[in-house]
């Protein structure tokens, strides 16, 4: 027979406790591999070796299929090529190529960034325990110093054996800015600086709507160039099958093709924003017009529109500026905490920041592939710099203003 049983009336109770936040290191702990000065110094020649050797593998594979060239001349052509990517001068016969491949330069500086990068950590490794701000600061520029050093030191051996002592200081000068912002950023990551979150608000909102920006002129122009290919398929193929390309030639001519790759787009940038650019001198390809002469039998040159002035509605094509401006001022608006001069500030400051990023971009891009008609490549920067820059700041002035009275009218 079942019995009743008294209820127990004493109640759970659930305590909750808050854990103490334990912040990891950003450097692990232990003996460092390497005594800093090598790690920094060795790191930056390493960089350097690094890359030529690259661009060594890239044009052996193509010496196969002449293999009755030196194997010293080709060897001496890919150190010329490496000058190049760091503003050299190539010299081809009688020809001197001064356009700098861009994809190449990124890829060298992706180097630097691993090798400061390292060399942080190297030195933190070797300075047991905490480090106060003085000593950061010391191991970060330190770092950035003798990366920069250490790269410097090679383009300038490789530039005295290739080029001679007179073609020295051009890719020494581009080697060092390209180790030194490489090894900064590598650096800079492995101390866990931000300093995109340093600053006022309004200059950290400044800077977003910057970074929102670029990305937007790349998506832009290659959206516009992948277009162009498209509509010119039939001219860039009658240029392209004359070449008869082998398997490591098409793989050759790939790698090409990606090296100049960010030169192309600075270039459809251009002409999207109204400024144009030339392929020679006398030669102009804008919105309004396209005025070409003889030009080299290169495939993607098919993608150049048609000679003879241009439609007007091909100045609607100076949206696709106005949106990058518009998407800039709003990203730099949005999420701040001023509502008022502050926000309006930050998307000023997002418009010039893009407008002088596509400047800059320009201008790097520029050069030329010979000499006479060849000797002048590239976006024409006083247009580009009355033009492209005016309308990127306006057009982000006025999406700011834009989601400040929207983001107002939500909150009222």
């Amino acid at each position: 027979m079942p019995m009743p049983r008294s209820r127990d009336r004493r109640r759970v109770r659930l305590t909750v406790s808050t854990a103490r936040t334990v912040r990891l290191p950003t450097t692990p702990d232990g003996p460092p591999l390497l005594p800093w000065p090598v790690a920094a110094l060795g790191g930056g020649l390493l960089a350097g070796l690094a890359g030529s050797l690259l661009v060594a593998g890239v044009l052996l594979v193509a010496w196969l299929s002449a293999i009755a060239i030196p194997l010293s001349t080709v060897l001496g052509f890919a150190g010329g090529v490496w000058l190049l990517a760091h503003g050299g001068v190539l010299v081809v016969g009688t020809d001197q190529l001064t356009l700098v491949p861009l994809g190449l330069t990124l890829g060298f500086g992706a180097l630097c960034v691993s090798a400061g990068r390292f060399a942080y950590q190297q030195g933190r490794l070797a300075h047991a325990g905490e480090v106060d701000g003085r000593r950061r600061r010391r191991l970060l520029w330190g770092s950035v110093g003798q990366v920069a050093a250490g790269y410097t030191l090679f383009a300038a051996v490789l530039a005295a054996l290739v080029s001679g002592a007179a073609q020295l200081w051009r890719p020494a000068l581009g080697a060092l800015v390209v180790s030194a912002c490489g090894s900064a950023i590598g650096a800079a990551l492995a101390a866990g600086l931000r300093p995109w979150a340093a600053g006022p608000d309004w200059l950290r909102r400044g800077v977003r709507g910057t970074a929102a920006g670029a990305l937007g002129l790349v998506a832009i122009a290659g959206a516009t160039l992948a277009l162009a290919v498209l509509l010119g398929e039939q001219r860039v193929a009658a240029l392209e099958d004359p070449l008869v390309l082998d398997p490591g030639g098409v793989f050759v001519w790939s790698v090409l093709v990606l090296a100049y790759l960010p030169n192309l787009l600075a270039w459809v940038l251009a002409w999207l924003l109204g400024a144009g650019f030339t392929v020679g001198s006398g030669s102009l390809v804008s919105l309004s017009t396209t005025q070409l002469g003889m030009l080299p039998s290169l495939p993607v040159l098919g993608a150049l529109p048609p000679v003879g002035a241009a439609d007007p509605w091909m100045l609607a094509w100076l949206a696709a500026g106005v949106a990058v401006g518009v998407l800039a001022g709003v990203v730099a608006v949005r999420r701040g905490r001023e509502e008022t001069a502050g926000g309006l500030l930050a998307a000023a400051l997002a418009g010039l920041g893009t407008g002088l990023v596509a400047l800059a971009w320009a201008a790097a891009s520029r050069g030329g592939l010979g000499s006479l008609r060849m000797a002048e490549l590239g976006p024409r920067l006083l247009e580009l710099l009355a033009i492209g820059v005016p309308l990127l700041l306006l057009s982000a002035c006025a999406g700011g203003m834009g989601a400040w009275l929207v983001a107002r009218r939500a909150a009222a």
